[in-house]
């Protein structure tokens, strides 16, 4: 497994800054999950992407993944819908040029238990149209597992791979956004292991009654077992990037911890 850091939650940050920051730090972290805008405004600073390219290659850092927020649902709103499926063929553009082996997405604006079978046979429509469009750049999508979308729960996680079947769309797997709905990570981790390409990591103190009073902790001190899902996906020989998300200034401490934590109990991995 290598370690590497989604830069979603350095939101006020430029890409700059989180090199230096990180390069400043005795870590192990190897790659950048790039927000899109992120790399927008390095564009508008410096031009040319083979300059993003390099920076990140003179320090070390690999990118896995780019991460902006389509959920390919919204079909109501044509004006919008176009405009995100406009950025994410940019996106694939853009991970084509930097090496980048895969674009984040959402699947869906709600949770799938309320989804219409309309919205959801939508979706799954837009979702093969545009796997076919990655397969001309040789980029994954990789859809998040994520509360309040179309792959929030084991069934509708297998069921959205299922019902799309196209190689090129993937999982990004996380634990903590399962612990929300109280969905069994283990149980999703069998049930969709092979088309998991990527995993965040993270953890919380939560208050289930009112997730949004949920307080970051350090990726071994909050309530997921982060512990046994880094053991689960060592037993089978994961070898992608594991990548620390957190936001903010309230979940800077938590990321510092986690960075010292996984140099000092993960790095015999």
């Amino acid at each position: 497994m290598k370690l590497s850091l989604c830069t979603t939650g350095f939101k006020e940050w430029d890409i700059e800054e989180i090199v230096k920051w990180l390069s400043s730090t005795q870590t192990y972290v190897q790659g950048l999950e790039l927000w899109s805008k992120h790399i927008e405004r390095f564009q508008e600073k410096h031009g040319p992407l083979d300059k993003l390219a390099s920076l990140l290659a003179s320090h070390g850092f690999q990118i896995p993944s780019i991460s902006a927020y389509t959920t390919f649902s919204k079909l109501w709103n044509r004006e919008q819908h176009l405009k995100e499926m406009e950025q994410a063929k940019n996106l694939l553009d853009i991970a084509r040029q930097l090496n980048c082996p895969r674009i984040r997405t959402f699947a869906g604006h709600i949770a799938s238990r309320n989804a219409s079978p309309e919205q959801w046979s939508e979706t799954v429509t837009e979702f093969k149209r545009f796997a076919q469009v990655a397969d001309l750049y040789d980029v994954d999508v990789a859809i998040e597992i994520h509360y309040d979308s179309f792959a929030d729960t084991a069934e509708s996680i297998k069921k959205l791979i299922e019902d799309i079947n196209h190689p090129r769309i993937k999982l990004i797997y996380d634990a903590a956004n399962l612990y929300v709905d109280q969905e069994d990570p283990i149980k999703v981790l069998d049930s969709v292991y092979s088309h998991i390409s990527h995993v965040h990591l993270k953890n919380y103190k939560y208050n289930l009654k009112e997730r949004y009073k949920n307080k970051p902790a350090a990726i071994f001190d909050g309530d997921v077992d982060n512990h046994a899902i880094l053991g689960e996906l060592r037993k089978r020989n994961y070898e992608g990037f594991v990548s620390l998300e957190y936001f903010g200034q309230e979940g800077f401490p938590s990321l510092r911890t986690s960075l010292n934590q996984w140099n000092q109990t993960m790095a015999v991995i």
